[in-house]
């Protein structure tokens, strides 16, 4: 981003100081501030507000400061990415469904739905590791193969082997792929129904859980029936070749089943290769490592769990990876990154500005719209309750060096025509209309569905405006106050001619 926003404002200079010069008229924007215009008075008229009462200004300025420093302490980074996702997504609702079905008394989850990896080297070192984050407060389950292959299986193989010689002697007669008998399979229905219904009857106070299923069960038949015997008589037919085709398919899926159990090897225990591919894939890598899927017993995307659960995991295996882990790394990396970048963009853009005017006291007072605007927009968040994510946070950096430019443009403007008159000026409606076109470019981002996209044109938005309300009113009146400071110290009558250079030579 910072190649392609700065590279891309390099190449936009280009044509700005070579081809645009030539298609203006020279001179006439001088020409046009001279004459001014109704438009221009007008606006005088409206700076002259702020600018005759410079002291008002400034208590104003200090009281919404104030105001701003109690709110911005409730502006705080929101680690969860899943809030950053579009509202009615389907992946965020079943997602947040899943941590909500999960959620047992005091805000703790049976099973997160992200895991963190851990890898051993073999089998022994599986059980071992298993065994102990098992134990561990925060992980709330372990899944791994070691069950299938560590586990006592004697009983199973005799379990297997008494199956194999039950199903020996079953055979299956040949489907019967003819049209389905609907009238015959209603009767059918009907008399099963009423089987179900005596027993939704016994079981009513013994059991009410198995109940319900039976009562659901007695439904979904009554469905089956009504469904089957409705509309016309092609209707009917169609739906009878459904269930014909439906019918095949389970007595095929049966059929597969008890295969499958007269064909199980009960002669040695469970080993790798007798475990189903999709297991295999999934939990022993191409170099013979397994897989341990440790899940957190908390809502990981929260910030607080994952790091406990970093923490507690790391004790046993220091090299723990995955989903949890990424996440905690990824949002403090990219948290961190944007606030260097705020840092050294500042340092930067106060180099260049001191190169520019030479002298500190000019620094300071560009940079004095920056640092009011940034104290509102957090007094802003903090009041709207608009917590910084990992979309939004850049625009820190991005508020400094596009809001410095006001401060920059009005101080040159100052030093060069010796008034603190900025807003009836060419340099005041072009502060005020550039800012307001940077407003609607970032504004139109609060379209979006993503709701991290959406929060960055909103807090991108609301800076851009406090760093231009700032470098309009209160840079100005600052300046028209030294200017009389200036001129009572040395007697004169007027303050409009009693300039500072401010750094810069003064104009002939």
């Amino acid at each position: 981003m910072g190649i392609i926003c700065g590279g891309g404002l390099v190449i936009c200079l280009i044509p700005m100081m070579t081809m645009l010069p030539v298609l203006l008229l020279r001179g006439r924007q001088n020409v046009i501030d001279l004459q001014g215009g109704e438009i221009a008075k007008h606006r005088a008229r409206i700076e002259n507000i702020w600018l005759k009462r410079p002291k008002a200004v400034i208590i104003i300025t200090l009281v919404l400061c104030i105001l701003a420093g109690i709110q911005i302490r409730r502006v705080y980074f929101d680690y969860n990415l899943l809030h950053m996702q579009s509202a009615g997504l389907p992946a965020v609702e079943f997602e947040e469904k899943l941590i909500n079905a999960n959620t047992v008394g005091t805000n703790t989850t049976a099973k997160s739905v992200l895991f963190g990896a851990v890898i051993a080297t073999n089998l022994e070192e599986a059980i071992a590791l298993e065994r102990q984050l098992t134990n561990l407060p925060s992980v709330g389950g372990v899944e791994s193969i070691t069950r299938f292959l560590a586990e006592d299986q004697s009983r199973k193989l005799q379990i297997i082997g008494e199956l194999k010689r039950n199903l020996a002697d079953i055979r299956f007669q040949e489907q019967d792929t003819g049209p389905l008998n609907a009238p015959e399979l209603s009767s059918t229905l009907y008399s099963t129904g009423g089987y179900l219904g005596n027993a939704v009857e016994a079981t009513q106070k013994e059991d009410p859980a198995l109940c319900k299923q039976l009562a659901s069960l007695q439904q979904a038949i009554a469905d089956l029936r009504k469904g089957m015997l409705e509309g016309t008589e092609a209707q009917v037919q169609a739906h009878a070749a459904k269930l014909a085709i439906f019918q095949q398919a389970l007595f095929d899926d049966i059929h597969d089943t008890f295969e499958a159990l007269r064909n199980q090897d009960d002669s040695s225990r469970l080993a790798i290769k007798d475990l189903p591919l999709a297991l295999q894939h999934r939990f022993i890598g191409v170099t013979k490592k397994y897989l341990l899927m440790v899940y957190p017993k908390e809502d990981v995307w929260q910030r607080e769990n994952q790091k406990k659960f970093i923490d507690d995991v790391v004790k046993i295996y220091p090299d723990v990876t995955g989903t949890p882990v990424q996440l905690y790394h990824y949002t403090d990396l990219l948290k961190r990154s944007y606030e260097e970048a705020a840092r050294y963009s500042l340092v930067a853009i106060a180099l260049l500005v001191f190169i520019h005017f030479r002298s500190p006291l000019t620094v300071a007072l560009a940079l004095l719209p920056v640092g009011i605007g940034f104290l509102w927009l957090g007094g802003i968040m903090g009041w709207l309750g608009i917590p910084l994510n990992p979309a939004n946070i850049m625009t820190l950096p991005l508020v400094i060096g596009i809001g410095v430019t006001n401060g920059i443009h009005i101080l040159n403007r100052f030093a060069e025509e010796q008034t603190a008159n900025i807003l009836a000026r060419s340099t005041g409606k072009a502060v005020l209309v550039s800012g307001l076109t940077a407003i609607a470019g970032f504004g139109s981002l609060l379209l979006a569905q993503h709701r991290g996209i959406k929060s960055l044109g909103l807090v991108m938005s609301i800076g851009l405006a406090t760093c231009m309300i700032a470098g309009l009113t209160l840079l100005p009146a600052l300046l028209n106050w030294f200017v009389r400071s200036d001129a009572e110290k040395k007697n004169r009558p007027s303050a409009v001619n009693a300039q500072p250079t401010l750094g810069r030579e003064e104009p002939r």
